[in-house]
């Protein structure tokens, strides 16, 4: 599998979009790869996991088109992870797709490109606040292409021949309104663990029955040595990361990608980096590209 972090921030971005604290001064001065968006990743070329206001400016500005997606795995319905306007502009004005030249100068559509089916996998709380606000979109009445599934967890899902996946879910807000997803392609399987606290025993025991080619992690509060309920700190990452070895899930070369950072706990990517290297992680960034 090919990961494309598209977004890395929590939900204040990175520098905050209304603070001048000592990390956000940081991030503003040195630029770079201390900038982070709100999180959401691309998976190969057909898969996003998430789709918010940010990410398809990270994707255009690595020349990566998003036409290609097939499917959109979506963690939960804030609006960090899921953003309506962007799926608004997948409607198409008529036959605006087949037009060249003149015609298509005379026309008004947000796009003009055919696009594959791209199926919506959510919970509840995220068909409500898709299916719920537009069912326009995902019944046929406009060109959108798009189509919306709800997902059980624990439960695997298949996709199609080659991807599958099972929700997970997490300890995030009220229960079910977050999810965490196994994904399966290609002889290899990613976790992709946002956003959380942990998870409940049964839920934890489905993590465990599997073996990790990849892990992507959120690491929201950092340094912060609270509870953080709803979010992992550095502690907790260390503490999963140790049960996924013990329990053979991953080795010690596995990446563990920490993304989903907040700036006021977790230091700038040029300190934070190096920090966590030492401790077995890959501090993720808008823009980088990794494969499993």
């Amino acid at each position: 599998m090919k990961i494309t972090f598209l977004g890395t921030s929590a939900g204040e971005s990175y520098p905050a979009i209304w603070c001048d604290c000592e990390n956000c001064t940081y991030a503003r001065k040195h630029g770079g790869r201390n900038i982070r968006m709100n999180t959401g990743s691309m998976i190969d070329s057909d898969i996003l996991m998430d789709m918010n206001s940010c990410g398809f400016y990270t994707a255009a500005r690595l020349g990566v088109s998003l036409t290609g997606i097939k499917y959109l795995l979506v963690t939960h319905p804030h609006s960090d992870h899921l953003t309506l306007e962007p799926l608004a502009w997948r409607r198409e004005n008529g036959n605006a797709s087949e037009l060249t030249g003149d015609a298509r100068l005379n026309a008004i559509s947000p796009r003009f490109t055919p696009l594959p089916m791209m199926t919506v996998y959510g919970n509840r709380f995220t068909e409500e606040k898709l299916v719920g606000a537009h069912p326009e979109w995902f019944d046929g009445t406009e060109k959108m292409q798009m189509r919306f599934e709800r997902i059980s967890e624990g439960v695997r899902m298949v996709a199609s021949d080659d991807l599958a996946f099972t929700p997970v879910r997490s300890r995030h807000d009220e229960p079910g309104f977050s999810h965490s997803y196994i994904l399966e392609r290609g002889g290899k399987t990613l976790l992709y663990a946002l956003d959380t606290a942990g998870y409940d025993p049964d839920m934890l025991e489905i993590i465990l029955n599997h073996r990790y080619d990849g892990v992507v992690m959120e690491g929201t509060f950092g340094l912060n040595p609270g509870e953080n309920a709803g979010h992992m700190t550095k502690a907790r990452n260390i503490a999963f990361r140790k049960m996924l070895i013990e329990r053979g899930c991953i080795q010690g070369s596995t990446p563990y990608f920490l993304t989903h950072l907040c700036p006021h706990w977790t230091p700038p990517y040029d300190i934070y980096a190096p920090m966590m290297a030492d401790e077995g992680f890959i501090v993720a960034y808008d823009g980088l590209v990794a494969e499993i």
